[in-house]
């Protein structure tokens, strides 16, 4: 057998190795990934699963780097519509591994980096499986993503108490170094959270990653080794957003900034600002926009993210 330090070569070996597609449709959350290595392939799952259904590019930690060609765009489109209808796992894996620049994205890594990299590709799949009893949509509701994101939605009734046990997400812990090599403020630091438990920043991709926060959430993040698991604290109804609690100040002092539903319907964060400057010049509105972006990234820099 190959060691796992030894780079494999597409020429002479099998491609992809049939290990590839021997695989669990909920993968276990232990991983061997550097922080560097999450990025790049969440990166990639997303370009490949996400992007591909909701037809624009969502999150990315290197988002001015392009991962698939042009022409491979619609083939994963057309990958995952056919993944929707018949919820085969392995003939998406192979047909997302016939791409050629997912081929020389494989190519570079040990067979063992290879299979970590397929489960986290499963675990965006799940999000699109009938089997999830959850999907994702898209989200304008907030201006920090120029009101371009994305949201979770449930598919089916949850009840409290319940684990989504097809929805994760992937941790990764960051010392000081890494964290002056990866994040760039206001760019990619929409994922970075601190753990009060460990007293250090961590990475958070991942299908989780795409929970947005809500004042009164429906679920909530429990930590699972190098995972956290989702479980409902109010009962879902198909339609219903999947939201957990980022934290009491996370949106500016007493979330003043917040946009999330919750505050919408009560008049509270960013809403009770608008209605207190109502009366303000015709470009407040643009002005406000560009507040509540500013704020939300430079908390997130701070790691001020504190839900596990």
């Amino acid at each position: 057998m190959k060691p796992a330090n030894v780079q494999r070569n597409g020429e002479e070996d099998e491609f992809p190795d049939p290990a590839l597609l021997s695989f669990r449709e909920i993968p276990s959350g232990d991983h061997s990934l550097t922080p560097q290595e999450l990025c790049c392939f969440d990166d990639m799952a997303t370009s490949l699963v996400v992007d591909s259904v909701l037809n624009f590019q969502t999150h990315k930690m290197h988002p001015r780097k392009r991962y698939l060609k042009q022409d491979e765009r619609l083939l994963t489109m057309s990958i995952m519509r056919h993944f929707r209808q018949t919820n085969n796992f392995a003939n998406a894996l192979l047909e997302f591994f016939s791409l050629r620049s997912v081929k020389e994205f494989l190519q570079r890594l040990s067979l063992q980096k290879q299979i970590e990299f397929r489960d986290h590709v499963v675990r965006f799949l799940n999000v699109f499986s009938s089997k999830a009893g959850f999907t994702m949509d898209i989200c304008s509701r907030y201006a920090a993503e120029q009101n371009m994101g994305a949201k979770l939605i449930a598919t089916r009734y949850w009840q409290r108490g319940d684990k989504i046990e097809r929805l994760c997400g992937v941790i990764s812990e960051l010392d000081d170094q890494e964290e002056e090599q990866i994040l760039r403020p206001g760019l990619n630091d929409f994922s970075v959270m601190y753990s009060m438990r460990k007293k250090c920043a961590q990475l958070w991709l991942g299908p989780g990653a795409y929970i947005n926060h809500d004042c009164r959430p429906s679920c909530r993040f429990v930590p699972n080794g190098h995972t956290a698991y989702i479980q409902v604290s109010r009962e879902l109804k198909p339609g219903d957003e999947i939201t957990c609690f980022y934290g009491e100040d996370f949106f500016g002092e007493g979330n003043e900034k917040c946009e999330c539903v919750t505050c919408e319907r009560r008049g509270k964060g960013v809403f009770a600002s608008r209605e207190e400057n109502s009366d303000n010049a015709s470009g407040s509105s643009v002005e406000m926009e560009e507040s509540v972006y500013g704020v939300q990234y430079s908390l997130l820099s701070d790691y001020t993210k504190s839900f596990i």
